[in-house]
């Protein structure tokens, strides 16, 4: 029996090495994907009367669960990107602050991060929407959680189909509109947005339109379209989202008294409508800032009167696969223009959709109606008409009392003006009333539009071209 002893002693030894070094506690060091309970932690809560102490955090707190799913152990570094310094605090495995290294996750085990945010969301100059990232770098493969935080009194839409069932949707100007990823408003259902409702849209966040919209704006209480950014650097900075999109079977739209700015395309109408004359109504409304196009079409119709489309990196206004266009008193410039721009910033074509072998697949007439328009830019060249042989022969187009800037001597008729300075008032302020020496002043045709854009009186009898009458 004695001698049993002192190889029960050794397996008792080895056992507990054997114990210890279990697979899920010898660390790797190949590169390792951890695994996490979600890929973006919301707080769509910020609390607002917590009295005056920055350490009082504003929200609830939030988990993620980051697992690892290798068999060995592995050691991570946690860090806070710090987008905004302060605003988030972590907790890791029962430890504060922002930076972490060597944090060990054992093989097939999990550790807990908290968050909380700390914002105070009662002054002016908050951000709706504030962004960080919890980054991650284990054995070299570098991944991230993204945090997101609502701040401001708002309504806030996430990624999210509009909700009919029960009616359709009103929106109030009671408090501002903030839309982060996108919005799709349903085939059947219309919303009606208020006047001087503001509309905040998150990066390439989208509003996508299978039903139809509705926007009562009015000259003095605009419906604002802009980004979510309020810092005085970003209210007229392009790019900031992606725009309004009519998508094909969407009708009835009709938009009026609106701004729309600082996006990618201010407005794109995809097909003909399903229903009525018009698929968009657009009317006294002002398109800005954008980083691609104004106005973009496909096969579309729309009516256009008394707005401004400007300062647009690459097109004012696209009309292309046919369409009807029927645009009165409107004034299209790309004064400012990406380096290297060389196509017409206003452009109509009635080529015919093809095939990748060349095969025409669909082809719609082009109908054009063009009065009291001023088309105007920095290039030599801003308006072409492309009459594409494979397409429907363009037929009676109208192009009447416009300014254009243009090389074809051919529009010089029917009381156009061609290639003069419109004079507008401040065009670095972005302001394009007109001179009162404008060649644009008594220059249109009556065509019975009574107000400009500024809903002043037009002379009707012998109005201003453009959107706005010369004073």
């Amino acid at each position: 029996m004695k001698k049993l002893i002192p190889y029960l002693f050794v397996f008792f030894i080895v056992g507990i090495f054997t114990q210890s070094c279990r697979k899920n506690d010898l660390f790797t060091k190949d590169a390792v994907s951890l695994q996490f309970s979600t890929d973006t932690v919301f707080f769509d809560t910020i609390f607002s009367k917590l009295g005056n102490n920055p350490n009082s955090p504003r929200s609830i707190t939030l988990q993620v669960r980051v697992t690892n799913p290798a068999s060995n152990a592995v050691k991570t570094n946690i860090s806070l990107l710090g987008n905004f310094y302060g605003i988030f605090k972590l907790n890791v495995d029962g430890r504060a602050g922002n930076v972490f290294q060597d944090i060990e996750i054992r093989g097939n085990d999990s550790i807990y991060i908290f968050v909380q945010a700390y914002i105070d969301p009662v002054g002016s100059n908050t951000p709706f929407i504030i962004t960080d990232q919890i980054l991650f770098e284990t054995n070299g493969n570098k991944q991230d959680v993204d945090l997101v935080a609502w701040t401001q009194d708002a309504d806030y839409y996430q990624n999210e189909v509009l909700d009919c069932n029960t009616g359709n949707l009103l929106w109030t100007n009671n408090r501002p509109i903030v839309i982060y990823d996108s919005i799709l408003i349903p085939k059947g259902c219309t919303l009606t947005v208020e006047a001087g409702t503001q509309i905040h849209n998150y990066n390439l966040s989208c509003i996508l339109v299978q039903g139809t919209l509705i926007v009562n704006g009015t000259t003095d209480k605009p419906v604002v379209f802009q980004g979510s950014r309020l810092d005085d650097e970003y209210k007229e900075f392009p790019g900031q989202w992606i725009g309004l999109r009519f998508l094909p079977g969407s009708s009835g739209n009709v938009i009026e008294g609106a701004i729309i700015k600082n996006a990618y395309i201010g407005i794109e109408v995809d097909s003909m409508p399903q229903t009525g004359t018009y698929g968009l109504v657009l009317k006294s409304s002002i398109i800005r800032n954008m980083s691609a196009c104004g106005l973009l079409n496909y096969s579309s119709k729309v009516y256009a009167e008394n707005n401004l489309v400007a300062n647009t990196g690459l097109y004012t206004f696209i009309g292309e696969l046919g369409g009807t266009y029927n645009l009165v008193h409107n004034t299209f410039t790309s004064q400012s223009q990406i380096s290297g721009r060389k196509d017409p910033g206003f452009y109509l074509s009635n080529a015919p959709g093809r095939a990748a072998n060349g095969s025409i697949l669909y082809s719609f007439p082009l109908v054009i109606n063009l009065q009291n328009n001023i088309i105007h830019g920095s290039l030599d060249d801003e308006f072409y008409i492309n009459d594409d042989p494979g397409g429907i022969p363009i037929s009676n187009p109208v192009i009447e009392n416009c300014l254009l800037k243009t090389k074809n001597n051919s529009f010089n008729t029917n009381g156009n003006i061609l290639n003069r300075d419109p004079r507008f008032l401040n065009v670095s302020k972005q302001d394009y009333d007109l001179d009162a020496s404008s060649p644009c002043r008594n220059a249109g045709k009556n065509i019975g539009i009574l107000f400009d854009l500024k809903n002043r009186n037009r002379n009707v009898s012998a109005p201003s071209i453009g959107a706005y009458e010369a004073q």
